[in-house]
């Protein structure tokens, strides 16, 4: 087995305390996760957090290796499987993996799982070893990290020692499964990214032991071969270190995700293209196709959402996006036919989410401005003002709302599109004033998605 990791904080060391303001101030951007009972944050981060001193301060094989092996309520394994168990129907329970808040506390356990299960066994941790609910992406993340950080620490530290038995196995390991990874097809993100990393880990190893060689001044020292690779040639061929049969499955399971991301993608656009044309459609006053492509939109979606029943993942993005060109489109259909803002019941026939209903929402702003501008050069002050109205319903609607990143772009052209028609109707004022004249529509082009 691997040694236990050498210890690079010196007892003497001094201790730091902050203040409980201090802490509570730099953890309230934390609170974003909501989950019943308790907050995900409160109760892992401590637990991971001790783990890692552990690691620090007093790594030993009972200390830190038990608390996976039998985990009790209060530790990690336990509120992790509590929380990746509970039922995403639940409305109770609101468990946020994207953006990647939850996904990466629970790649930080993998990669803590990885180290400790190390240091037991001296091979990676397989992914049956950790709580069911752990996704093959946060699997592969978390193993990435271990080999990535933890390891090459380790090895610097266990060269302190001289140990190169123990740097040895960090070599193997590390090879072998840069060896197996080096088959995936992994997309751009935050996984390839961490592999990488894996190479640099490979060669810092390497380094290492190559470093150790040259200043080995043991009495076989002098031999042109260094004594790690000497004992390699003499002994058989150790058992792999890698579950390379869990890495396969998990390959396997990769390419299948990605085949099904390139059909939700590819039918994603049709969403989108046909809810753009019916937008187009609608300007030109053919109702009739637009009400045809609207039932495009219909029907293509239902059958991706066959496929986001599988994958909800691949929800956001491309079909995310397309869904919001739909909720616009009608949104857009219904205040033309009717004069009223649809709701979110209103979209029965393809289910949205409430992003997706205020992302549409904010956009429609700008083909109801479009329609004031043409409904201005034609004298309708009524029509305008029933526009104005509209866009100014929509805005203190959503001005109360804390809106995330992506939405809160859309409320400053949503703003503008208000002043843009407040002036509009000030023109035609003016012009029913002097009794004639033009209205100035170079000034009042409106904003919106499809500029």
């Amino acid at each position: 087995m691997p040694a236990l990791p050498y210890l690079f904080l010196s007892p003497k060391s001094p201790s730091v305390v902050l203040s409980e303001r201090v802490v509570d101030h730099f953890s309230q951007n934390e609170q974003n996760i909501e989950i019943a009972p308790g907050h995900f944050y409160r109760d892992l981060n401590p637990l991971i957090l001790n783990l890692k001193n552990t690691l620090e301060r007093s790594p030993s094989a009972t200390a830190f290796t038990d608390h996976f092996a039998s985990p009790s309520p209060s530790t990690a394994p336990s509120v992790i499987s509590s929380v990746l168990s509970l039922s995403p129907s639940n409305p109770s329970v609101k468990v946020s993996r994207t953006p990647y808040p939850l996904t990466y506390k629970v790649e930080d356990y993998v990669q803590l799982a990885a180290y400790a299960y190390f240091l037991q066994h001296g091979t990676l941790v397989p992914q049956s070893a950790l709580p069911e609910g752990v996704t093959d992406e946060e699997y592969l993340g978390g193993v990435m990290s271990f080999s990535n950080n933890d390891l090459p620490r380790y090895v610097v530290g266990r060269a302190i020692e001289r140990d190169e038995k123990s740097i040895g196995s960090c070599k193997e390991l590390v090879n072998e499964l840069f060896e197996e990874l080096s088959e995936f097809d992994f997309r751009n993100g935050p996984v390839r990214r961490k592999f990488d990393g894996v190479k640099y880990a490979v060669r810092k190893i390497e380094n290492v032991l190559y470093e150790l060689s040259v200043t080995d001044r043991s009495p076989d020292s002098g031999s042109s071969e260094p004594s790690t690779k000497k004992q390699k040639t003499i002994s058989s061929a150790p058992p792999s270190v890698v579950d390379k049969a869990s890495l396969a499955l998990i390959k396997g399971r990769f390419e299948a995700y990605d085949q099904k991301r390139e059909d939700v993608i590819k039918r994603s656009r049709e969403v989108q293209k046909a809810a753009k044309n019916s937008i187009f459609a609608m300007h030109r006053g053919n109702m009739k196709q637009a009400k045809e492509l609207l039932d495009t939109c219909v029907k293509v979606g239902n059958d991706i959402m066959k496929v986001i029943e599988e994958e909800p993942t691949l929800r956001q993005g491309a079909f995310s996006n397309s869904l919001e060109e739909y909720a616009e489109a009608l949104l857009f259909h219904t205040w033309l036919t009717t004069g009223k803002v649809a709701c979110m019941s209103d979209f029965s026939s393809l289910s949205i989410n409430e992003e997706e209903y205020l992302g549409g929402l904010c956009d429609l702003s700008g083909e109801v401005g479009r329609v004031a501008v043409l409904k201005g050069t034609k004298r309708d002050r009524e029509g305008v003002q029933g526009c104005l109205d509209t866009n100014l319903s929509v805005l203190y609607a959503l001005e109360g709302l804390h809106l995330p990143g992506k939405l809160h772009k859309k409320m400053d052209p949503l703003r503008g599109s208000v002043r843009k028609l407040e002036n509009v109707l000030y023109e035609l004022s003016l012009i029913e004033a002097k009794g004639g004249g033009q209205v100035n529509t170079d000034s009042t082009t409106m904003g919106g998605e499809g500029e």
